[in-house]
C-alpha cells in the first residue's frame, strides 16, 4: 500500500562541478523513486544539466548553484522540507526500507536536531595529530591507521569523531542552520592557505576533505550551537558503504541504501566550462 504524500519531509541531493555526480544523482533518485514512487525530492544542480525529463522526476529543482565540489554544504540550509534526508550523489536505494529514517526521527522527538550514521574502522582513515615537534618546530607528518574508532589526536587529547557525512536525517531550525554554515566556514578557511596554517597541527592533506570540517564544528562549536546529534538506529543498513561487512545489517533486516564511490578519473570530469571555476574547488562567495 503506497503512503500518502508527505511534503512536510523529502529527500535532497546534490551535484556541481562534475557531471559524473549528477549522472550518480539521476540513477539514486531513478532508484529511490522505483522503490517509493511518491518520494519528494529536491534536487540542487547546475540548469544546463538539467533536462526537460529530468524535471518530471525530481519534485524541486533549485538553481542556480555554486560551480563548487561541496555545494552540498551550501544547500542543506536551503531544504523546502521540515524533515529531511540528505543522500550523497553516488548512493543506491534498494528497498523502500529507507523511508524509515523518518520514522526514527519522529520516534527520536522533536528534541532530537540530526541523526547520522557511523564510519566503520576498518573501512575508514584514522587520523592521528600531535602538536608540534619541540625538536623541529613543524607538525608530525599524518598517519592512517584501520582501529575500532576514527579519532583524532591533538594537544595530546583523544577525541572520537565517528559520523559519516554522506547521509543526514535532520530537521530545519536556527540549531541546524547554524551548523550547516559553520561547516562552510570552517570548509572555506581549511582552504584558503593564508589561514590554514594558524591551525597547525592539522596537515594540509585534510584540508579538501569536507567530513574533518564537520568533525571539527562539532567538536569546537556544538557546545555554543546545541546541536542535539544521534546516532541512526541500525544505521548501516540505511548507508551501506562499499567494504562494509554483511554482518554490520542486523538479523532479519535488508539493506536499503548502498553507498559506492565514484571513480576520481570520472569525478574529474566536468562539462562546467574552466573560465567560471575561482578555483579549483570553486567559490561559496556569490551565493549567499
Amino acid at each position: 500500500m503506497l503512503k500518502p504524500v508527505n511534503e512536510s519531509r523529502g529527500y535532497l541531493l546534490v551535484a556541481t562541478l562534475s557531471k559524473a555526480y549528477y549522472e550518480g544523482l539521476v540513477n539514486c533518485v531513478e532508484s529511490l523513486k522505483d522503490e517509493l514512487p511518491h518520494a519528494q525530492v529536491a534536487v540542487f544542480a547546475h540548469e544546463e544539466w538539467v533536462t526537460d525529463e529530468h524535471r518530471k522526476l525530481f519534485d524541486h529543482v533549485f538553481t542556480p548553484v555554486p560551480v563548487h565540489n561541496r555545494t552540498k554544504l551550501w544547500a542543506l540550509d536551503k531544504t523546502p522540507f521540515d524533515v529531511t534526508c540528505y543522500l550523497d550523489a553516488d548512493s543506491y536505494v534498494i528497498s523502500d526500507e529507507i523511508d524509515e529514517v523518518f520514522d526514527h526521527m519522529e520516534k527520536a522527538g522533536p528534541d532530537v536536531d540530526l541523526l547520522m550514521t557511523e564510519n566503520r574502522a576498518y573501512n575508514s582513515k584514522v587520523v592521528y595529530f600531535q602538536e608540534e615537534s619541540q625538536n623541529n618546530g613543524k607538525a608530525r607528518e599524518l598517519e592512517h591507521f584501520r582501529e575500532d574508532h576514527i579519532e583524532l589526536y591533538r594537544q595530546g587529547k583523544a577525541h572520537k569523531f565517528r559520523w559519516h557525512c554522506g547521509m543526514l536525517v535532520y530537521r530545519k531550525n536556527a540549531r541546524t542552520d547554524k551548523l550547516w554554515s559553520e561547516w562552510v566556514r570552517y570548509y572555506r578557511l581549511h582552504n584558503e592557505s593564508e589561514n590554514f596554517e594558524g591551525m597547525r597541527p592539522f596537515p594540509k592533506s585534510l584540508a579538501y576533505w569536507d567530513t574533518f570540517a564537520f568533525w571539527r564544528v562539532l567538536h569546537e562549536q556544538n557546545e555554543h550551537l546545541g546541536v542535539n546529534v544521534r546516532r541512526l538506529p541500525n544505521d548501516a543498513k540505511y548507508n551501506f558503504v562499499t567494504g562494509y561487512k554483511e554482518t554490520e545489517i542486523k538479523s532479519g533486516h535488508q539493506k536499503a541504501v548502498l553507498h559506492y564511490t565514484i571513480p576520481p578519473e570520472y569525478a574529474r570530469e566536468t562539462t562546467i566550462h574552466e573560465a567560471s571555476l575561482n578555483s579549483t574547488y570553486g567559490n561559496f562567495e556569490t551565493f549567499k
